[in-house]
């Protein structure tokens, strides 16, 4: 399954490294902000179609060692310790983002079950480049699914 790059989305600059699922992510994110729903799930499909194995791997990893990774702003150190969750961090990002995504075209259900599959998740951290923090999409979906049940 391709990205599908919206129109004023640009490719990253050759010299910025992106791996594919930092770019997947992005993409669905670009998608979602730019009101493109379904370009939207189908980035985040791509990256949760090609890493989830992996992140469930290191979902479960994580659980046995129990380490410390808070949400909100964090030392460089844990900051480095949570990007190292890369691929954990980016399929539990999309999977929020597809949930969203649903909401926003009215599949209620659809998005309650993706909300539910992001809530596996606990170890994943989001990071919001305009504040310069973390935030844990397993408890925004959380969140979502209280909103949803009401």
């Amino acid at each position: 399954m391709p990205f599908v790059f919206s129109a004023e989305q640009e490719r990253p600059a050759a010299s910025v490294k992106q791996s594919l699922n930092e770019k997947a992510t992005a993409a669905a994110w670009e998608s979602f902000n730019g009101g493109k729903y379904q370009a939207a799930i189908t980035n985040a499909m791509f990256c949760i179609d090609e890493f989830k194995g992996a992140a469930d791997r290191l979902e479960a990893k994580l659980e046995k060692e129990k380490p410390d990774l808070p949400t909100g702003t964090v030392s460089e150190e844990i900051k480095k310790k949570i990007f190292q969750n890369g691929l954990l961090n980016d399929v539990a990002t999309c999977f929020f983002v597809k949930g969203r995504a649903e909401e926003k075209l009215g599949k209620t259900e659809d998005a309650a079950k993706t909300y539910t599959s992001v809530k596996a998740y606990s170890y994943a951290r989001t990071w919001d480049p305009s504040g310069g923090w973390f935030w844990s999409p397993s408890e925004a979906a959380s969140d979502r699914l209280a909103t949803l049940s009401k």
